[in-house]
């Protein structure tokens, strides 16, 4: 099982709402990671993608990828979201692609922070769209992430 199925896994073991959002990690590579998810079981009255599915998934893509770039780090890590921002651009009238990208300057800090102190931020940016097509959502992030495996030094 690669660490993309097995992350898969225990999001949809820990995380109820993620079951019903029918999401697919479908993508990893340092730094970056493509998650898929159905129009169907997130449809709302206007025959679009519901806000609110936007809005999960967009803050569970974040936390995915922040959870793999910590893994690459440290053995154990626990992640949590601290501040997000959501832009909704436009509507989308089919299934979603949503591109996760760590902020390439704040990825080398997350990792040395992380392992030298045990803690560390990292910012994400995010697109929503439908394969192919323009963005439909705009989302931006900070994440937290705590070394679960070991003690550390106090300074950076």
């Amino acid at each position: 099982m690669t660490a993309l199925d097995a992350l898969g896994a225990r999001i949809l073991e820990a995380i109820p709402l993620a079951r019903h959002l029918q999401f697919s990690l479908l993508d990893y590579q340092p730094g970056a990671l493509l998650l898929g998810a159905p129009l169907a079981p997130n449809i709302n009255d206007k025959g679009t993608f519901f806000a609110g599915s936007q809005a999960a998934l967009l803050t569970l893509g974040g936390w995915a990828l922040t959870t793999l770039e910590g893994e690459a780090c440290v053995e154990r890590v626990d992640v949590v979201a601290a501040e997000s921002s959501l832009l909704y651009v436009a509507p989308l009238e089919a299934d979603a692609h949503i591109r996760v990208h760590a902020v390439p300057d704040d990825l080398a800090v997350f990792a040395r922070r992380l392992q030298r102190r045990g803690r560390a931020r990292l910012a994400i940016a995010a697109e929503l769209m439908a394969p192919g097509k323009e963005v439909a959502a705009r989302f931006t992030a900070y994440y937290l992430a705590r070394d679960l495996s070991a003690s550390h030094e106090s300074v950076d």
